[in-house]
């Protein structure tokens, strides 16, 4: 029967009857290639009199979600036939059918306005009308969709082989060389580290604000998924902007199915927010959302916020009046990102130094020089003509900010910080970190992997500066991860006299244990200056057991790291989410009660 299909009749049967246990029986049908979606659809559609629309036929429109009617099971979505009429399209799950059946013969006028398509033809429409769900398609050599390209494997394999057969190195002088390389790489990281800890740069504040009648639209995009317990606490926070209303929209982006968060944000909803429905293809990450949502903005400027973000009032005036001082070929504004509650565990006291040190620090003094740097993953500001330009966000980049800074560095973009400050929630345990760090790290080997596809056009596209520091930077922070334990064990071996009782580890064991010290202790030296700049810039002191901590904290970070390179192996797009709403937070506005620096 596989390949044959079924007749139509008994297809015009099966979606008459659709209920329950026959729409489970059409999707079973469809998924065993029994029966072609195409037929399926256009059956349902001869029996529910409504046109079907093939493939092809018909465009999504740049505003591509509708709002359903009351009671309609299912999303609705805007498209254009070549004539121009604008139709509202759908795929039906077959287990909704009876409902949508009862639905058109209450409302009868509904099906003048309503079409059926398949959902691989709404799928394809979304892709063609929204530019980041292009990027996999269009220009597969910048996404993340493949872990690994044909070239980089083969490349991989006659290394490995050459290796093998001893052609390559020998396993003293491969020691040596990975040992240099790791060194190499991490002094250099952390000289930048260093320089940026001793000089204090400050993120410079725009002159003037803008006046009312000049500021731009703005869309804040808020991706969401599980959120319900900080939904009442980011609306009355994003409702604090000051921003005009006329020119602001604030677009919640929502899975199909976390109705929880949904009706946990919809009693509090002001008239300038909106929630939206996140579906189409792709795998469900951050990414796939924004890049939903932007199909949806009509701003200017787009501004991009998690569930547990305080972003202090005047950010999204501060960030247009900055916009409008600064070159056109500044894409983005990173907020500073601060950690406003304090406790007695370990994962939050040294996420709060981490971020101190990276975006009180290291971020203004990159961004001072027109150095490139990785954007965090919220409170970024951007001008829209610059994420179109690059295609937006990858859907399968769980690592999104440091993928999208990269690819408009390789373009000729400049990014900025902006004085200004969002307030944020640190993981508490060890889980929540843990899943929350692999997943980060597991986006840095993706962008990784991605940007060194080709490297001779990646030398033509970034100038040599900026390619060194971008090329430092992305190596070194997986690399040295990836070799700290490694490093470490070998100053323990040494320092506890077993190594001296091993054979062969006289003139090699010297020549890696310096490096290893070397490497080891500039990275902990710049990490420490880092941490205690950062507090400084808070008006904080760092205890002395959070700096004598720190090793250990990198140690985590590596495990960290090798979870990442498994996950990346096993489920390279899968979003590990972390919970928010479980520490104990000020209740104030930010700004208001952190009495510190504020930038």
């Amino acid at each position: 029967m596989r390949g044959r299909g079924l007749a139509d009749a008994h297809l015009v049967a099966l979606a008459r009857r659709a209920g329950p246990r026959e729409g489970a029986l059409a999707r079973l049908l469809m998924e065993e290639g029994l029966v072609a979606p195409e037929a399926y659809y256009a059956a349902l559609a001869q029996s529910l009199s409504l046109p079907f629309l093939p493939q092809g036929s018909f465009r999504a429109d740049a505003q591509l979600e509708l709002l359903p009617p009351p009671g309609f099971p299912g999303p609705l979505f805007c498209g254009r036939a070549p004539s121009g009429e604008r139709l509202a399209v759908f795929a039906p799950l077959p287990e909704t059918v009876p409902a949508i059946r009862a639905l058109l013969e209450r409302t009868p006028s509904l099906r003048a306005r309503l079409a059926i398509a398949t959902p691989a033809a709404l799928d394809l429409a979304a892709r063609a009308a929204v530019p980041g769900l292009r990027l996999a398609s269009e220009r597969p050599e910048v996404s993340a969709r493949a872990v690994l390209t044909r070239g980089q494997i083969a490349v991989a394999g006659l290394a490995f082989a050459a290796f093998c057969f001893g052609r390559l190195l020998s396993v003293e002088a491969l020691v040596i060389f990975v040992s240099v390389l790791v060194t190499l790489l991490g002094m250099l990281l952390g000289a930048l580290r260093l320089a940026a800890g001793l000089s204090q740069t400050p993120s410079p504040r725009p002159t003037r604000l803008l006046p009312p009648g000049r500021l731009p639209r703005y869309s804040v995009l808020v991706p969401l998924y599980r959120e319900a317990r900080v939904a009442a606490s980011l609306v009355r926070h994003l409702e604090a902007l000051d921003y005009p209303r006329d020119r602001l929209e604030i677009l919640f982006l929502l899975e199909e199915d976390d109705s929880e968060t949904r009706a946990a944000l919809e009693p509090h909803l002001a008239p300038c927010m909106r929630l939206l429905t996140v579906a189409g293809a792709g795998p469900r990450t951050k990414p796939r959302a924004l890049v939903h949502g932007l199909g949806h903005a009509r701003g200017e400027l787009i501004a991009v916020y998690d569930g547990e973000d305080r972003p202090e009032p005047d950010q999204l005036l501060l960030a247009a009046a900055r916009f409008a001082e600064l070159p056109p070929s500044v894409a983005v504004l990173q907020g500073h990102l601060a950690i406003d509650h304090r406790g007695h565990r370990f994962f939050p006291r040294q996420f709060l130094l981490e971020y101190a040190g990276l975006f009180d620090c290291q971020l203004p003094w990159f961004s001072a020089r027109d150095l490139p740097f990785p954007l965090g993953g919220t409170s970024n500001h951007f001008r829209r003509a610059a994420l179109e330009a690059v295609g937006g966000w990858d859907p399968y980049n769980v690592t999104e900010d440091a993928d999208l800074a990269v690819r408009l560095v390789r373009a000729g973009w400049s990014m900025q910080v902006l004085a200004s400050t969002t307030f944020e929630e640190a993981p508490l345990a060890w889980r929540a970190w843990h899943g929350q760090r692999s997943r980060w790290l597991k986006g840095w080997l993706q962008t990784l992997l991605v940007t060194l596809r080709d490297p001779f056009r990646l030398a033509g596209e970034v100038r040599r500066t900026r390619l060194a520091v971008l090329l430092v930077y992305l190596l070194a922070m997986v690399v040295t991860l990836a070799a700290h334990p490694f490093f470490v064990a070998i100053l323990l071996l040494y320092g506890s006299g077993i190594a001296g009782l091993l054979p062969r580890f006289d003139v090699l064991g010297g020549v890696v244990l310096t490096l290893a010290g070397a490497s080891v202790a500039l990275c902990y030296a710049s990490m420490t200056l880092l941490a205690i700049a950062g507090a400084a810039a808070r008006s904080r002191l760092p205890s002395l057991l959070d700096l004598l901590l720190i090793p250990a904290y990198w140690l985590a970070q590596s495990c960290a790291f090798y979870a990442a390179v498994v996950d990346l192996v096993r489920r390279p797009h899968r979003w590990q989410k972390t919970e928010h709403g479980l520490a104990r937070r000020p209740s104030g506005l930010p700004g208001v009660q952190s009495g510190g620096k504020t930038h």
